[in-house]
């Protein structure tokens, strides 16, 4: 799969947005990762550091589409201003030879908090990334997802750290979604279509956010 060049950027639609966290919510394949790696690559073109939870995707996966856009993954987790928390992997069932963090069970959210707290902790000028807390809701109630996803959000916003959350709409119970929107900073909503060519058009609007640049809908590729 592709990813185009010309997705808009998180400072687009709410400009500056350091030491925010954004939950951010749509259908499958309405562009939300693609949408998180650019937010990546902004932050390490500004010498920040990147912490990217997977739990749909092989951390490969990731690094391959951040190439389509221009980056070089292998210099940055060599010099560890990008790192993995890789929650996927696992279900391969075989051995994993790698100096990535890796999560042995997803329903195991204690172990899985201990590794993002580490890598909060003791990084700075931090982007976090999680994608995405739909798969983890089908492996554990909403009250354990909900406390899990507040206690994430409140160490980040302690160390003036920012992030996206991501989330499937139609996976995750609607009062979760709700809950997690209550603690957040703001919340991007993605939009899958097709036009009258039977095109899909994937667009992007924001719901809240301490700022808006952009107002209503607006289309995810330039």
């Amino acid at each position: 799969m592709s990813v185009p060049g010309n997705i808009v950027h998180l400072r687009d639609l709410v400009g500056r947005a350091e030491s925010e966290i954004f939950l951010i919510v749509g259908p499958p394949g309405a562009g939300k990762e693609s949408f998180a790696i650019q937010y990546m690559l902004d932050g390490f073109a500004n010498k920040m550091n990147g912490v990217y939870v997977t739990t749909d995707d092989f951390p490969e996966d990731i690094t391959r589409k951040m190439k389509l856009l221009g980056s070089d993954p292998a210099s940055l987790i060599k010099s560890k201003q990008l790192e993995f928390i890789d929650a996927f992997s696992y279900r391969t069932g075989e051995s994993i030879d790698t100096n990535e963090m890796v999560v042995d069970d997803i329903r195991d959210l204690t172990g899985l908090s201990v590794m993002i707290k580490k890598m909060i902790d003791t990084k700075s000028n931090l982007r976090f990334v999680f994608n995405t807390i739909s798969t983890i809701s089908i492996y554990n109630s909403g009250v354990a997802l909900l406390d899990f996803i507040q206690m994430q959000v409140a160490r980040l916003k302690r160390k003036n750290h920012s992030g996206l959350i991501i989330a499937h709409e139609g996976i995750i119970d609607e009062k979760v979604i709700q809950g997690i929107k209550a603690f957040v900073d703001g919340v991007i909503e993605f939009q899958l279509s097709e036009d009258e060519t039977g095109n899909l058009k994937r667009r992007v609007r924001v719901v809240f956010a301490p700022k808006i640049r952009k107002s209503g809908w607006v289309d995810l590729y330039q």
